[in-house]
């Protein structure tokens, strides 16, 4: 199996490659033309038995010139250049990648896993969001019939040559494709057709933004998936800031169903289970949001919103709204990271970063309530009037519509109750965070007084609480001079 390449071995072999002839931006044609050779040459079965020749293998390079490019070196070298292109990791040197999170990474691995311990034939669509991990998944799975459906015409042939062991697909293409797998990895798209190819003891994952489950277009998979009764799971995940929900298919009509939140944690899938229902109950509720569920493994916010105390239909975004990205005027701005907010208040050690006009970020202006996940933790503070913040990575904004203000947000999230909510979003000993989970969160609505009274509450608290933190930072400091500096004789 091919090892996962750092950024260290990735560059000692484009420095490997450069000495063979092969520059940086061919890396990845000599890779592809590499792993197509060695498929076609070894098919046979004289090959398989002594080997190809030097002088075989630098013939048949020169035969793939017209769509690979001719190699200008000797067969000598093309032959070092050859088996370290065979060596690598295609991926680690495929053009036109953007980057893809761990998180993602984790999920394929997942899938994977599942993959590998059903049958013999296995299906990934959506490969465009996790091509970095193909070759993971085509080195795991290599005793298996594998299948992969793309939506770029251009990465169908380039795939086509490094895997040529595998089927390549265009996504179009499948509601005519007419082979039965055993296990099916849909990311994104519409799928409800895809059921129709499991054989009997199939199983499918399917991965969706979240809001594209919920919407219009879908109706038609939904109906197909009650229909069925086959849906064994649905949890709620992140994956890099956006919020996905996982629908886990088995291959047979089930009794019950889960409802959760998905995390990773080290590099693996976990699952936190918050309610498990009768199949029968999900058909008749003929509901998809899956706060409605997660909500409902809580005994105390079943009861909350049971006895209408708290309104689902009147939540958080009432109030307020995301801070999205914004094109950034340019120069030098401090970034908020996530360790730097505190419940008390922004830590001071918060670095400047030089940033060019134009380029894109969460831009936190005062009066935006800064929420971040730390140490396992939710944090958040109002960002201080007349301040502005570039958020860091795992740093979230929500700026008020005008009548709410982010202190009364903090109070209410920092509330038990608020807590309460919060704590479905965790998963394992993480919380699965998005904004767009967090809006959906249902508040209680107040007039200005009680708004008034809040935020009072709110900031002379968290001033209080500041205080106490600086006093208790100095005591430390002297305790030095205290306990170090005199001795008693």
């Amino acid at each position: 199996m091919i090892p996962v390449m750092t950024a260290e071995d990735i560059h000692d072999a484009t420095e490997t490659f450069a000495r063979y002839g092969v520059p940086a931006d061919r890396i990845f044609s000599e890779i592809m033309r590499a792993r197509y050779l060695d498929y076609v040459l070894f098919q046979n079965p004289e090959n398989q038995q002594y080997g190809v020749s030097i002088e075989d293998l630098y013939e048949n390079m020169k035969k793939t010139s017209d769509t690979l490019g001719l190699y200008e070196g000797d067969a000598d070298t093309y032959v070092r250049a050859y088996t370290l292109a065979l060596r690598v990791d295609p991926m680690a040197f495929a053009p036109d990648m953007e980057k893809v999170e761990d998180h993602v990474g984790a999920l394929v691995e997942e899938a994977t896993s599942r993959a590998k311990k059903g049958g013999t034939t296995v299906l990934f669509t959506g490969v465009e969001n996790y091509l970095p991990f193909v070759s993971r998944i085509f080195d795991t799975l290599s005793d298996k019939r594998l299948a992969f459906a793309v939506k770029d015409r251009v990465w169908k042939k380039r795939l086509q040559l490094v895997f040529p062991r595998c089927r390549l697909m265009m996504e179009e293409d499948l509601p005519e494709d007419t082979v039965s797998y055993d296990y099916i990895f849909q990311f994104g798209g519409s799928s409800h057709f895809l059921s129709k190819r499991l054989k009997e003891t199939g199983a499918m994952d399917v991965v969706l933004p979240y809001e594209t489950l919920l919407s219009p277009e879908m109706e038609g998979d939904r109906n197909s998936w009650i229909r069925e009764g086959k849906l064994v799971s649905y949890e709620d995940m992140v994956l890099g800031n956006g919020e996905f929900a996982f629908l886990r298919f088995g291959s047979e009509p089930v009794k019950t169903i889960s409802f959760g939140t998905a995390s990773f944690q080290n590099g693996q899938y976990e699952s936190a289970r918050a309610l498990e229902l009768p199949w029968d109950s999900f058909r008749d509720a003929e509901e998809w949001n899956i706060d409605v569920y997660i909500y409902n493994g809580s005994p105390a916010l079943q009861t909350m919103l049971g006895g209408h105390i708290l309104d689902m239909d009147y939540s958080i975004d009432a109030g307020f709204a995301s801070v999205g990205e914004t094109e950034l005027e340019g120069g030098t701005i401090p970034i908020l990271s996530a360790a730097n907010i505190r419940d008390y208040g922004i830590f001071s050690d918060t670095e400047p970063a030089l940033t060019e006009r134009g380029q894109k970020g969460i831009l936190l202006q005062g009066g935006d309530l800064a929420i971040a996940v730390s140490g396992g933790e939710i944090h958040m503070i109002p960002v201080p009037e007349g301040e502005k913040f570039l958020a860091g990575q795992g740093v979230y904004g929500f700026r008020s519509r005008g009548k709410y203000t982010p202190w009364y947000l903090k109070l209410y999230l920092d509330g038990p109750v608020g807590r309460l909510f919060l704590d479905t979003m965790k998963a394992g000993r993480n919380y699965a965070f998005t904004p767009s989970r967090l809006l959906r969160i249902p508040m209680p609505p107040a007039g200005d007084e009680i708004i008034r009274k809040a935020d009072r509450l709110c900031r002379d608290t968290v001033r209080q609480l500041a205080e106490a933190q600086e006093n208790w930072r100095l005591a430390k400091r002297n305790s030095v001079g205290l306990m170090m500096g005199h001795r008693e004789v």
